[in-house]
């Protein structure tokens, strides 16, 4: 049981950054997005899953590195759409 809601809270977790991400690209307005804050959400979620390697933990291993990619996404529209 304790897999399943890992799981749920991992898609569910990574899952809501994502119409941020195609909302920064397919607008090109990054303006209200801060990139201080997003940096550091960033680096958040690059321990997240160095603690997931390291207790090898499936569902955080998964999620971070999904969240990865997306706020790397949303960090190269804040810098490219200034």
């Amino acid at each position: 049981m304790e897999l399943y809601v890992g799981y749920i809270a991992a898609f569910l977790g990574t899952v809501c950054w994502l119409p941020q991400a195609w909302k920064a690209w397919a607008s090109r307005d990054t303006s209200g997005l801060s990139l201080p804050s997003n940096l550091l959400f960033l680096l958040t979620v690059t321990l997240w899953f160095c603690y997931g390697l390291m207790v090898g933990d499936m569902p955080i291993i998964i999620a971070n590195i999904c969240a990865i990619l997306i706020v790397i996404s949303i960090v190269a529209a804040k810098l490219r759409y200034k």
